[in-house]
């Protein structure tokens, strides 16, 4: 129905998941760099990224419940970061061996 979304901002201070004018001003000001049509901004939503202290993948076996798997925070990289993250998992799933410890999920536990 000719609906795109568009987003998102990098605001490090507003903690909050309201949609602030200053947000859609920069999404804005970002999207006629690349589109020549017009346009008309029908919602506006915000949120917050959820990432790790250290920003990096969290990747292994559930400590307690060897039959739960996890692979995420790949956060931005995550396209290039996936298909490698993805292996590792699968490899330690396989051998039982545990994945490295920069990105073993039970390294804040």
């Amino acid at each position: 129905n000719s609906l795109f979304k568009v987003g998102a901002t990098y605001e490090w201070e507003d903690k909050t998941n309201t949609p602030t004018d200053a947000a859609r001003a920069e999404l804005a000001a970002r999207l006629e760099e690349i589109i020549t049509c017009d346009y008309k901004v029908v919602h506006q939503l915000a949120g917050i990224r959820p990432t790790t202290k250290d920003r990096k993948p969290l990747i292994g076996t559930h400590p307690d419940h060897k039959n739960v798997h996890l692979l995420n925070g790949l956060g931005t990289r995550g396209v290039m970061l996936g298909p490698p993250m993805a292996r590792e998992l699968f490899d330690s799933i396989v051998s039982g061996d545990p994945v490295r410890k920069e990105v073993n999920l039970v390294r804040f536990m």
